[in-house]
């Protein structure tokens, strides 16, 4: 391993790497182990930057050397305590990799550097978003406290999570600026087309949103809507809540403008996930250039049933769950000569849909289960994109739901306008993060499944600092070449777990 220093725009940026033989390619190449950031900024913690991390890479080149036969003495008689969980996650490193590449960490250490905070706040809100794509189903810091994760982290009481809410709020916008701004160096951004996904989300509250924040007995109801932007890719860019009509920020619409600015060329669509009233704008008078919808498959007329279930399908190749290649199966045509539909049938999603049916007592449809269909004003449209999209956004829309129904079955707890917005705050960053890593996996597999192979990549102390991995697959295996991380080794130190996680 050696210390390399690369010329950048930024500056010169630093990462510890690794030269290896690539037999199939039958050439040298290299892979990143550890991404340090850049010098400059390197240089607010360590005065020669160069120096101390090339002692790093010193000790770290002995450490393998003398660990690659280590000898590991285990007390047979060592007894288990009660609530004892051994079992840790190293998984949530690599979403963990792709949050310190943003700079996130930087941003949170700029942005609130004259604050006066007891608590971590970038610490806080790391585990917050990667919880939320590994764990929805935990409440704000719950994973935390179950000590699920490798790092050990204490837990933070309800008067520094208020305070932490109102501070990612305050700072939302700039958030979703520097992301956007950031990722590009991490991945390309494709805003050739750009999407505004509407959904609708109801909480139960003290007041009224935006403008009371005092919590009182009164609860109402109120209905936020929720404006995601994504990319080409489907990986959002910015979003926007609204309630009443009222916008609570700008950020789609000043994002409209720069991409309108960077690209005239860009394309607008609206999304749903059903066919939206006639809307001819994106935001603020801004014209969308066209839309793209979900149709209703068993509530259609006969005339598009009859071609839903016409022969004339071709077979594309995805991942099941246990990865195995299995078909989806496709079809498309133009109809009226304005309008591109398409209709995709999935095995898995036809076996749900029937299990529901039957345990609900609906006998009604059958035919038609398994069945998705999509359309576009966009003739030139393929046939995997639209599928991607939706399956991106959908997704996101269910962990949304499962997160958020955690604190609407609590009987104490209560939803203050700084928790709803966090609370997308929260889903934004931690959905994007999920989407660039499907992204960098060339989207072979869906975010449920990396999502799946994440929260199994743990490892159990075996001894001393030793511990052993018990858990890989092919989706940890695209990770590491996509990446340039090494995941695939079974044992390995506490030391060596620590610099994966980069802590």
């Amino acid at each position: 391993m050696f210390l390399k220093k690369t010329p950048k725009a930024k500056g010169t940026y630093l990462a510890i790497t690794e030269s290896y033989y690539d037999k199939e390619k039958k050439a040298t190449r290299q892979k990143t182990i550890m991404g340090l950031g850049y010098l400059e900024d390197l240089k607010k913690n360590y005065p020669d930057p160069i120096s101390h991390f090339e002692k790093v890479v010193a000790d770290m080149n002995q450490e393998r050397e003398a660990k690659k036969n280590s000898v590991v003495y285990v007390d047979l008689t060592t007894a288990l305590s009660p609530g004892e969980h051994s079992l840790k996650n190293v998984g949530y490193g690599i979403l963990k990799y792709l949050y310190k590449e943003l700079q996130l960490d930087i941003f949170w250490r700029t942005k609130t550097w004259n604050l006066s905070l007891s608590y971590n706040i970038e610490e806080l809100f790391r585990y917050m978003v990667i919880s939320r794509a590994l764990y929805p189903n935990c409440t704000w810091n719950e994973a935390i406290e179950k000590g699920l994760y490798f790092e050990e982290s204490g837990s933070i009481s309800d008067e520094d999570l208020d305070s932490a809410f109102h501070v990612i709020v305050k700072l939302q916008k700039d958030l979703q600026k520097w992301i956007y701004e950031h990722s590009g160096s991490i991945l390309s951004r494709d805003t050739t087309s750009a999407f505004l996904d509407h959904t609708s989300y109801n909480f139960s509250i003290p007041g009224s949103m935006p403008s009371d924040t005092q919590p009182n007995a009164r609860r109402t109801d109120s209905t936020l809507h929720l404006d995601l932007l994504t990319d080409r890719n489907g990986i959002p860019i910015a979003y926007d809540l609204s309630t009443s009509g009222t916008v609570l920020n700008q950020s789609v619409f000043n994002t409209v403008k720069q991409l309108k600015r960077e690209n005239p060329r860009t394309r607008f669509y609206n999304t749903a996930p059903a066919r939206p009233e006639e809307e001819p704008f994106i935001c603020n008078g801004v014209q969308a250039d066209g839309y793209i919808y979900g149709l209703p498959v068993h509530t259609a007329n006969a005339e598009f049933k009859d071609w839903v279930l016409k022969d004339g399908y071709q077979e594309m190749k995805i991942l099941n769950e246990k990865h195995q290649t299995i078909p989806l199966l496709y079809k498309e045509r133009i109809f009226e000569d304005r309008e591109k539909q398409f209709v995709y049938y999935h095995e898995l999603q036809a076996r749900q849909q029937r299990l529901a049916r039957e345990s609900s007592g609906k006998r009604t449809g059958l035919k038609l289960d398994g069945y998705t269909a999509i359309a576009t004003d966009n003739l030139e449209a393929d046939n995997l994109s639209p599928y991607r999209l939706f399956s991106g956004l959908r997704h996101m829309e269910k962990i949304f739901l499962d997160s958020k129904s955690q604190y609407d079955s609590s009987a104490t707890f209560i939803w203050t306008p700084d928790k709803i917005n966090a609370h997308f705050v929260i889903g934004f960053v931690s959905f994007t993060l999920m989407r660039m890593l499907q992204a960098k996996l060339d989207f072979q597999f869906s975010m449920e499944q990396i999502g799946t192979s994440l929260q199994r990549y743990n490892c159990v102390q075996i001894a001393g600092n030793i511990y052993q991995f018990t858990y890989y697959d092919v989706i940890l295996d695209a990770c590491e070449k996509a990446l340039g991380l090494e995941l695939h080794n079974k044992y390995r130190s506490q030391l060596q777990i620590r610099r994966l996680l980069r802590y």
